[in-house]
């Protein structure tokens, strides 16, 4: 492990529910990520090896993988 906080189990991180879906998806730049949406409140996010990403950061490589 490299320090950074992973996330053990499918529940929501704002209201802890289990009803999670994932996306696996590969970005323009070959970067490996995941979406996640919580069926009960919608919250989004985005994970990348473990790491917890925000959108912006995800926006950010697909910019610079079209420059």
């Amino acid at each position: 492990m490299d320090g950074h906080p992973t996330r053990l189990s499918m529940d929501c991180p704002r209201c802890h529910h289990d009803d999670v879906i994932e996306i696996d998806h590969t970005l323009p730049d070959g970067t490996e990520v995941n979406f996640f949406w919580c069926h009960n409140c919608e919250e989004k996010w985005w994970n990348r090896d473990g790491v917890d990403l925000d959108v912006s950061q995800v926006l950010e490589i697909v910019r610079q993988s079209r420059s």
